[in-house]
């Protein structure tokens, strides 16, 4: 038996360094894309605001922390845990790697100072919007296991019913809720515009979960 679980925990490492290593180039990805669409934008579609729309994006987002996330089950201050949280962020990916300093050093010798500053303020709320999607993890476990007890449920029904199976259904299914968990964060920490938190959460952490159990009900296996 020892020798079993040890098999099988060197089975799973690959599994785990392969997840570590889809996230980081999922967040590199994400602020790479707010930045080109911030650019995009200064160019096509707001050439007059320039770096003032990042600006104002990054207040109306902030002010959505101070003002909505007044109280919390796991924290005291959940704003101003948010916010040293955003700051650690900051650092760690701006300040630490030498990005800010690369970038102020861009604007200034290069002319393109405007989207020097655009690209900084992008960033910044790249950090606020990546903290929040952290601060809402338990609002995504709440929702997969609720769809995986629906989901269970639905199983056994069907099972009892003596309804058909189609196992086809569970290995078409079965790696959507990494996908759409993938996709929601990277839509929303890529949004050229402004938005509440739980417009961008709740949907997603809904979607995640009728995944989870649609997973769950088309599981063929005896669960033992």
């Amino acid at each position: 038996m020892p020798a079993r679980e040890a098999v099988r925990e060197r089975a799973a490492e690959p599994t785990r360094r392969a997840r570590r290593g889809r996230l980081l180039p999922m967040l590199a990805g994400s602020a790479v894309a707010a930045v080109v669409i911030e650019w995009i934008g200064m160019v096509f579609w707001w050439p007059d605001e320039g770096a003032a729309h990042s600006a104002r994006m990054l207040a109306i987002e902030t002010g959505y922390l101070n003002r909505d996330f007044v109280e919390a089950a796991f924290v005291a201050r959940p704003a101003e845990t948010m916010g040293r949280a955003r700051d650690w962020v900051w650092r760690w990916t701006m300040e630490w790697t030498g990005a800010a300093a690369a970038l102020g050093w861009l604007g200034e010798r290069s002319g393109l100072g405007e989207f020097a500053r655009a690209a900084l303020t992008t960033l910044e709320l790249f950090a606020v919007r990546l903290t929040v999607l952290a601060f809402s993890l338990p609002v995504f476990g709440v929702f997969v296991l609720c769809g995986l007890a629906t989901g269970l449920s639905m199983r056994d029904i069907r099972r009892w019913s003596a309804g058909r199976e189609f196992g086809g259904v569970h290995h078409a299914v079965r790696r959507l809720p990494g996908r759409v968990l993938a996709l929601g964060c990277f839509a929303y920490l890529s949004l050229p515009f402004a938005i509440h938190p739980t417009a961008v959460v709740l949907p997603s952490a809904a979607l995640l979960g009728a995944v989870c159990a649609l997973a769950a009900g088309t599981f063929k296996k005896y669960l033992t």
